[in-house]
């Protein structure tokens, strides 16, 4: 079949998604997006031997692909559709891993640029569902998907232009590296290093818009203890102490300094932290306690796409500085938010801890444990075990906690953390004492 033939095939197979609907049955929108997965490979393969005419028409018909994806995204299954949401990601990251080479390539022909366009559009649409796979450590488990990773970091190390494929990488970066889980295969592809190199010269290195973004994705590997030791073998410490930067409002969550101080209390070990309260002032604990606050308030738990462990992680951490808990409980400035926040907290434990067994959902399941060794904190401190005790639908979940035959104990938890098990017994000790 020549190629003329071989698009007008392909052509053939799009006009049956041109007038796909969100009315449209569920199944067969499930269809239709398997059948585009399945579509997509031809396109690129076509594009080889495609005159410009040829290369002008599948590129117009892409954009059918791409309405087939929102429409599938707009579904309400969807969220809800596990299996559907991986088979949706791996086809389009195995699609990437085919043309890593575009990654690589610096001749710009009609055929490269349709293909580099692609990729583009392929990496926004699994950023885009990035946050709802569910993935296992089996996952990413080929040389060539650590290939594809390493291309990608490669070409944004060597990048001095600000282009259209490291605009999309560092976004898809962003989101991958939200998923804890994933931290590990980020550190054996080499990202911490070029993560702080990046940071170092991000100005010059991303858009306005995707400034920020090397910070976030230093801030996520943070938040694995063997993302600590990576990036502090790199001097993520020192990178991070050099940035002078100021927040525009105190009391904005959304604000980057934020973020920094978060990153500068995980990279800190906790042995020094408990001697070095100057550095972390009320200001900034306060701004910390009040991106908990808003995070729990949110129906997702997150707000401004950071989860509400995130911030609990570092107030965890700082609490086992009693001059930082002490202040926190006492100043004016943070007295009233940190009550706000511990008067929150047990609503997202009612919620999520009775089906911690059922979910198996990691994040939910780390939550709970990050919350109940901040009450435990707490609780050290006989001033403070009203708050705690005082609350009696908390002290529930507490004492079911303790009793409860599950022990679980997330395996990307610091080391520095109680299982939920260990911190709802030493809670009790503490009230009971």
């Amino acid at each position: 079949m020549n190629c003329s033939s071989t698009v007008q095939t392909i052509q053939s197979k799009i006009n049956a998604f041109y007038h796909l609907t969100m009315t449209d049955d569920d199944s067969k929108i499930k269809n239709a997006i398997h059948e585009v997965l399945n579509l997509w490979p031809e396109i690129l393969t076509a594009a080889n031997e495609a005159t410009d005419d040829e290369l002008f028409t599948l590129n117009v018909n892409r954009a059918v692909l791409t309405q087939v994806f929102t429409i599938v995204l707009s579904k309400e299954f969807f969220n809800k559709d596990h299996l559907l949401v991986r088979e949706i990601f791996f086809g389009c990251f195995n699609l990437l891993v085919d043309h890593l080479y575009i990654f690589k390539n610096t001749d710009l022909t009609p055929i490269t640029i349709f293909i580099d366009s692609n990729v583009r559009l392929i990496m926004k649409m699994i950023t885009s569902i990035t946050s709802l796979v569910n993935f296992t450590n089996e996952d990413f488990s080929k040389i060539k998907d650590y290939q594809l990773l390493i291309a990608m970091r490669e070409h944004i190390d060597q990048d001095n232009e600000q282009d259209n494929l490291t605009d999309g990488i560092i976004s898809f970066i962003w989101n991958l590296s939200d998923r804890t889980i994933l931290i590990p295969l980020l550190i054996n592809t080499g990202y911490p290093e070029s993560v702080v190199q990046w940071i170092k010269i991000r100005e010059r290195k991303f858009r306005n818009d995707k400034l920020d973004a090397p910070i976030h994705i230093l801030h996520n590997l943070s938040r694995h203890d063997d993302g600590i030791k990576a990036l502090n073998s790199h001097g993520a410490l020192g990178v991070i102490e050099e940035m002078k930067i100021e927040p525009k409002i105190y009391d904005d969550p959304d604000d980057i300094t934020i973020h920094i101080a978060m990153i500068r209390v995980l990279l800190t070990d906790i042995y020094q932290i408990r001697f070095d309260s100057i550095k972390y002032s009320n200001k900034i604990i306060n701004m910390i306690i009040k991106l908990s606050i808003d995070s729990v308030k949110n129906d997702r738990s997150r707000y401004n796409g950071s989860h509400v462990s995130e911030p609990l992680t570092v107030i965890v951490k700082l609490f086992h500085n009693d001059e930082i808990l002490h202040s926190t409980f006492t100043n004016n400035e943070t007295k009233t938010t940190i009550e706000s926040l511990i008067e929150l907290l047990p609503s997202y434990l009612i919620k999520f801890y009775p089906r911690i067994d059922i979910d198996d959902d990691i994040l939910e399941n780390y939550t709970c444990a990050v919350i109940l060794n901040l009450l435990w904190l707490v609780s050290n401190h006989k001033k403070y075990r009203q708050i705690v005790g005082n609350n009696q639908a908390l002290m529930d979940i507490i004492k079911q906690a303790a009793s409860d035959e599950l022990n679980f104990v997330d395996k990307f938890m610091p080391r520095t953390m109680k299982s939920i098990k260990q911190s709802a017994n030493e809670i009790l000790k503490n009230i009971n004492s």
